[in-house]
């Protein structure tokens, strides 16, 4: 059995945990010319957490058609919520972007957005911003045939 990461308290990352190991094998990967080698990187990210969203994107770039990856946004954006948690989607609303632990589920649905536009999935993204140094994507409940951008004063 693979051992998982417990979701943390964004901003608390300490020590040398299972996701920020995985994570520092995405940034490597990041700096990698070589696809081959930039893939075993990804898949072995997973393999030591499999909740590190920027190793779902990683793969998803070199998928083979819009479906697979399609899938891998979308397994990118589930690894993405499993790390950060559910309570920082209550407490942390509009202040993603100022959140490190945040960035990889917010690269998830950079790149599921267009995706999912792709594949004939026409979903309405909202954009919400916080302070003006805060920035967050998130989707929103309804379909829509265009991409919007919503602004929140909070």
């Amino acid at each position: 059995m693979a051992a998982r990461t417990k979701p943390g308290k964004p901003g608390q990352r300490g020590g040398r945990d299972l996701l920020g190991e995985a994570q520092d094998l995405v940034y490597q990967a990041w700096e990698i010319l070589n696809l081959k080698r930039r893939l075993t990187l990804a898949r072995k990210a997973l393999a030591i957490s499999p909740d590190c969203a920027d190793a779902y994107v990683l793969l998803a770039a070199a998928a083979n058609s819009p479906a697979e990856t399609l899938e891998l946004y979308r397994k990118g954006l589930a690894a993405g919520e499993r790390a950060i948690g559910k309570r920082a989607f209550e407490d942390d609303v509009g202040l993603f972007w100022g959140i490190l632990e945040t960035r990889p589920y917010m690269h998830a649905c950079a790149c599921l957005a267009p995706s999912l536009w792709d594949c004939g999935q026409h979903v309405n993204w909202t954009f919400v911003f916080g302070t003006s140094k805060s920035r967050s994507l998130a989707p929103a409940r309804t379909k829509s045939a265009a991409v919007s951008k919503d602004f929140n004063s909070h």
